[in-house]
């Protein structure tokens, strides 16, 4: 037996040993250094980032994942917008094929967990669009094409629709769309959403944020029994809770700290891995990741706001075990580390901020 674990051990010295994990990043190239994506290692030990490799293309805002294969939006107007899939090896990219989003400003994307679809959201154009994906990753058949109509109350933010961000349920069942400029989101079943010929329902169900509030990005519990919706233009979060079909409202928490006046700017929002916390970012004048503790009935108690160390905290994201949270600052053109205790949810800043020009999001 000894003989046999050490021939093992000889012939796969790295097998299970391994610490590094790639970890990417978009940017915003316009009148910027950036050089479009960015490959790093990540440890996971550690939190120690090592730059691997780059590959251009215009402002790649937003990314996805599909096993090697990434996913980029190139967030362009007149009519320039568009959606890339790279496969990925040995720190080299290679681009397997580019198809438009069919409207402008295309500022994210997701892979349903069947990863037989993906979908892009365009914020100029108020739209988003879906694609099969090919077994090789290749991106497909135009499935459906959606143009909102309408606007809010805020002449200069909601003039018209601008769709934000479109994410899949766990389940793959259903499609979340949200849209800054109508006050909404709408959810859209999935026809047989495991095979190649799914297709999106019609007549989606719609969740209406406050007036003025502007959803941007949502997150769920583990059970998808709560949806988080943070509020870009008022650094709101508003909790609904699923009841049959139907979502009702349940709590609406602040960011930022008591007493914050300054201007805002929300961005993201996320539940951490193990499901306790969630945290939320706001940038304007306010800089700060909200950190708040999920209670069983899933509504939400404010435990800190922790400074992100920098300006402008767009996107981030944590390490996939959940012990380290990655903030990337646009403004300020870092990426701030953050080691995160699992029993309070507290950050605490390791000290290795990583240069990055732009950066605007963060996937592993």
């Amino acid at each position: 037996m000894k003989k046999i674990i050490l021939f093992i051990l000889t012939c796969f010295p790295f097998f299970g040993w391994s610490q590094n994990i790639s970890m990417f990043v978009g940017t915003y190239t316009s009148n910027t250094e950036s050089k479009g994506i960015y490959a790093f290692d990540f440890n996971v030990k550690t939190g120690e980032i090592v730059l691997v490799s780059t590959t251009p293309l215009v402002d790649p805002s937003f990314l996805a994942r599909k096993d090697n294969i990434l996913y980029a939006v190139s967030e362009q107007g007149n009519n320039k917008g568009s959606l890339t899939a790279y496969s990925y090896n040995k720190g080299k990219f290679t681009i397997l094929n580019t198809v438009p989003t069919k409207g402008d400003a295309p500022c994210h994307v997701s892979v349903s967990p069947y990863k037989n679809l993906i979908t892009a959201s365009n914020y100029s154009g108020g739209s988003f669009v879906l694609y099969g994906l090919e077994p090789n990753g290749v991106i497909g058949n135009l499935k459906d094409f959606v143009q909102h109509e309408g606007k809010g109350v805020d002449k200069a933010r909601q003039e018209g629709p601008h769709v934000h961000s479109a994410f899949f349920s766990k389940k793959g069942n259903e499609l979340f769309v949200q849209d800054l400029g109508l006050d909404q989101i709408s959810i859209y079943k999935l026809i047989d959403p495991k095979s190649k010929d799914v297709k999106l329902g019609t007549d989606p169900a719609e969740v209406f944020s406050s007036a003025g509030g502007g959803p941007r990005h949502i997150a769920f519990d583990k059970k998808e029994k709560r949806m988080y919706v943070v509020l870009e233009m008022t650094a709101d979060i508003a909790v609904y809770k699923r009841d049959g079909q139907d979502w009702l409202f349940d709590q609406s928490v602040n960011i930022n700290p008591d007493g914050f006046t300054g201007k805002n700017g929300a961005a993201d929002i996320k539940v951490s891995p193990d499901g306790k916390f969630l945290y939320a970012s706001n940038r304007g004048d306010a800089n700060t990741i909200g950190i708040f503790a999920i209670a069983k009935d899933g509504k939400l108690t404010k435990i800190a706001n922790q400074g992100t160390s920098g300006k402008g905290p767009r996107n981030f994201n944590f390490s996939p075990d959940g012990k380290f949270l990655l903030v990337a600052n646009q403004t300020s053109n870092q990426i701030i580390t953050f080691s995160r205790d699992e029993k309070t949810g507290l950050l605490k800043e390791t000290g290795k901020p990583l240069r990055v020009p732009a950066p605007v999001c963060i996937i592993f």
